[in-house]
């Protein structure tokens, strides 16, 4: 590579010689000339040796316009040219093309089309009441005493939802809000349009983290399979503060869902929940949510925080007194 000298030599010879032909010309054509300098500072920084010993050969004699209109055509073709191959020979890659319209997650390679069923999209069914009005036929939400005493004097001030706390990997999805589901073959994200919350659902062929139940999170730890077009996700390690509606059914960090998105057509999107819960239910039980695509491919940006100035005229509200 030639020296900082040299390259600060090349440099100002060609400035000279952009102004002499720039001199030539009309005022247009000068201020064209002078603009394009301020554009060469990235390839000076890649000139050869070679490249620098010819600008200043061919632009030596400043008073022929030929010599200097040579010296800098020479120079343009050299910009033209000479920067990818500079690059390349560096080791970059040569520059991939843009991805289709509508590409949602782009990190340089297009990416072939999913041998499953494809959920991308936006999704919105409204929010989740009571989940125990929403089982499946033949299943029924059964409360041990425990789950049934704190049903009872559940207070509705205290849902997470009116503290702008997250709410949980479920309710999440069934909210009055969208959701927007990004697909990658490794892993599948559920951004939610409300508080900015997401979580993930790792696809990648690995299990829960041995010590996952050591440190439970407010969405827990997802992993996930394909059965034919629906994706089965196994979720752990949720915390016990979320609710699983707004009825006021809460659950223990010992909660295990088995969760089932299954398109049952291009906009139609079954989200089947079973709910596992030793200590707040007496056996497992599974419920259903139908959620319709959305037209466009955008979620609004909506924040709830949680020194939101209405939390202090809420009042207790405890039990059936708080349910719809």
């Amino acid at each position: 590579m030639p020296t900082p000298a040299k390259k600060s030599a090349a440099r100002k010879t060609v400035n000279h010689a952009l102004i002499g032909i720039s001199s030539r010309f009309s005022y247009a054509s000068r201020n064209l000339l002078v603009k394009a300098k301020f554009t060469l500072n990235y390839v000076y920084a890649k000139l050869t040796n070679e490249t620098v010993f010819w600008i200043r050969r061919l632009a030596m004699n400043k008073r022929s316009l030929i010599s200097i209109g040579t010296a800098a055509t020479v120079f343009a073709v050299f910009i033209t040219i000479a920067t990818p191959a500079v690059a390349q020979g560096r080791g970059a890659q040569p520059r991939k093309p843009k991805p289709a319209v509508g590409a949602w997650w782009y990190k340089g390679d297009p990416q072939p089309p999913a041998p499953h069923a494809d959920l991308t999209g936006v999704w919105f069914g409204g929010s989740i009441s009571d989940i125990s009005k929403d089982t499946l036929p033949g299943e029924q939400l059964v409360l041990t005493p425990y789950g049934a005493e704190r049903y009872k004097k559940v207070d509705h001030a205290k849902d997470p939802n009116a503290q702008c706390l997250p709410p949980g990997p479920t309710r999440m999805t069934a909210r009055a809000h969208p959701s927007m589901i990004i697909q990658r073959p490794d892993v599948v994200a559920v951004l939610s349009e409300s508080e900015h919350i997401f979580r993930l659902i790792y696809t990648d062929g690995r299990d829960h983290p041995p010590d996952a139940r050591d440190y439970p999170a407010w969405y827990g730890y997802s992993v996930g399979k394909w059965e034919g077009n629906t994706l089965v996700v196994d979720t752990i390690s949720i915390n016990d503060r979320t609710w699983l509606d707004l009825a006021g059914h809460e659950h223990s960090d010992k909660l295990h869902l088995t969760e089932r998105f299954r398109l049952a057509d291009p906009d139609t999107l079954e989200f089947i929940v079973t709910y596992d819960d030793p200590v707040f239910f007496v056996k497992p039980f599974t419920s259903k949510k139908v959620l319709k695509r959305q037209i466009g491919d955008y979620i609004f940006d909506h924040a709830c925080l949680e020194n939101e100035k209405d939390l202090e005229n809420l009042v207790p509200t405890i039990g059936d007194d708080g349910r719809p």
